[in-house]
């Protein structure tokens, strides 16, 4: 049985999601469909690499995913299918899935199926959906597509340290307004060295990493390296962006004592 999973920027309310459903099971009836979101923020990229990255590894391996996000058709949208670590990725080339993945992979394929007359504004339901079949059937990647090399890369934010400090940036923000920052548990311990430490976020200091929300009362703030393994920083019943007015692309200021 096939398992297509669905990372999308469509939303919940119209028809489109649906419509890319109903043509994956109209050639595939027994395939099993995953919705793993379809509410990332209209071509907000980096939200959807950092939700793939986070939950492709729990799928079973030969799991196909499809990503569609900020996927708009013109004369030069191109269509990339990946195979790597098992899994199969289908989406634009908008520079996605070079922050999914922690190494390159070794092989994108550039799609060169032919569009549907009729599909034109909408690659998703038409190219990604065949892509997704013909995979699904077992037909390989140099069957449907062609190498390409010069896919569109991106460069994910660094948190920036020295032996006193680390500034690091909102990668992401969750539903509940938890915000995720682009610093590893890891490096974190590294530049601490077991010293003591204070996080300033927005003049608001926390000064210990706890390992639950509920490590503080209501309304506190809290800072932990939560599933991501990224530093999280967060209001225990409470939305932290809305509330100090965080975004992403915001730092906050990491010092650590002499």
């Amino acid at each position: 049985m096939s398992l297509i999973s669905l990372t999308t920027d469509m939303g919940n309310s119209g028809f489109y999601a649906a419509s890319v459903k109903a043509a994956i099971l109209g050639a595939l009836p027994g395939a099993t469909i995953v919705d793993v979101t379809h509410s990332i923020r209209p071509f907000h990229v980096s939200a959807a690499a950092f939700t793939l990255k986070n939950v492709y590894k729990q799928f079973p391996e030969g799991s196909i995913h499809i990503v569609s996000v900020d996927a708009l058709n013109s004369p030069h949208s191109r269509v990339l299918a990946i195979q790597t670590e098992g899994h199969y990725f289908i989406g634009p080339d908008n520079g996605l899935f070079s922050l999914v993945f922690a190494h390159p992979p070794a092989e994108v394929y550039e799609i060169i199926l032919a569009p549907d007359p009729a599909s034109l504004a909408f690659i998703t339901k038409d190219i990604m959906v065949k892509s997704a079949v013909h995979i699904a059937k077992g037909v390989n990647l140099a069957e449907i597509g062609r190498i390409y090399k010069n896919y569109i890369q991106l460069t994910a934010w660094q948190p920036i340290y020295n032996d006193a400090s680390i500034r690091t940036s909102v990668v992401y923000i969750d539903e509940y307004g938890n915000c995720i920052f682009n610093l590893e548990k890891t490096l974190f311990e590294q530049v601490a060295k077991g010293r003591k430490f204070e996080i300033d976020v927005k003049r608001n200091p926390i000064e210990i990493i706890s390992k639950t929300y509920n490590d503080v009362g209501g309304g506190e703030l809290v800072a932990l390296f939560a599933g991501s393994g990224l530093l999280e920083i967060a209001i225990n019943r409470g939305n932290i962006a809305e509330l100090l007015g965080l975004k992403e692309g915001d730092s906050v200021l990491i010092t650590f004592e002499d």
